[in-house]
């Protein structure tokens, strides 16, 4: 059992089954609560982490499970394609989600924290293609990123904080979870720091968070 799921077919399928559960389980919420600017918020930050599980388990194969794939192949596309697709729903959702705090009385933290988003997913962005392209990363654009990204989540678990559009764990631990990884990554792992799935795990929470409220 274990070897079939390190396999490519065994680990594709179980990522494949997660997608397809998560997907139905959004598309009922959607049908019980009705499209708004909420819902789509919420889906869009469940469906970053959704959609990044698969570039993360092509590269575990890759990396970790010793797939036998050449690094020139069709497979690095699709890897990198799915993390470069995750940070473009996230700034989709979290976008959502700053139209739901300024109306919500909170104009200054999720304004700030989406502009900050949006600069470290141009930059991640660049980094990624030029990867691809060159096999070779860009480090100073990946750590300005990290740091880019965790403050932009950081601020908006402050703002969540303030406007009680979620529970106040949620805030909270959006907050502590992106300012504590950032510490650990800046302090503990300098040489390398670069850990995606650490920048989807806050958007998953909030938007199970928006939909569950």
């Amino acid at each position: 059992m274990l070897t079939w799921l390190a396999s490519r077919t065994g680990t594709l399928t179980l990522t494949s089954l997660i997608a397809i559960g998560a997907g139905l389980a959004l598309l009922r919420a959607l049908v019980a609560q009705g499209l708004s600017t909420r819902t789509l918020a919420a889906s869009l930050l469940v469906l970053c982490f959704v959609v990044f599980i698969f570039g993360g388990a092509l590269f575990t194969g890759r990396a970790f499970l010793k797939w036998q794939i050449a690094e020139t192949s069709a497979h690095l596309l699709w890897e990198r394609g799915f993390v470069i697709a995750a940070v473009l729903t996230t700034v989709l959702g979290l976008a959502l989600l700053e139209d739901m705090l300024r109306a919500a009385g909170e104009p200054v933290l999720s304004r700030l924290g989406m502009m900050t988003y949006l600069v470290g997913a141009l930059v991640v962005i660049v980094a990624e293609t030029a990867y691809v392209a060159k096999r070779d990363w860009i480090y100073p654009q990946i750590v300005l990123y990290v740091i880019l990204a965790f403050l932009a989540q950081a601020a908006f678990g402050a703002a969540l904080l303030r406007t009680g559009l979620v529970a106040d764990w949620v805030g909270w631990g959006t907050v502590i979870w992106s300012l504590g990884w950032l510490l650990v990554m800046v302090v503990v792992r300098p040489p390398d720091i670069y850990f995606p799935v650490l920048h989807h795990v806050a958007p998953l929470i909030i938007g199970v968070a928006l939909l569950v409220r």
